[in-house]
């Protein structure tokens, strides 16, 4: 895995640094899981533009079904 940094207030530096280690690793995988989750929200806005733009160019799923199942 690779380190991350962010910039936090002194409040919250305080209380991280105070807090035990199990609390810090239970932290550290909520963080993750949001990050992940941001990550995922991020791609699937993407998706739905590239899809609105196909959309608006004459591209429907009939058409996009028939050119992925032409085989020649």
């Amino acid at each position: 895995m690779t380190k991350i940094i962010i910039e936090v207030d002194d409040a919250l530096a305080k209380a991280w640094n105070n807090g035990s280690e199990e609390l810090r690793s239970s932290y550290e995988r909520e963080i993750i899981t949001l990050l992940k989750d941001l990550q995922k929200a991020q791609f699937g806005e993407l998706l739905d533009k590239a899809g609105k733009i196909a959309e608006s160019n004459g591209l429907t799923e009939e058409k996009l079904n028939k050119l992925l199942n032409d085989e020649d």
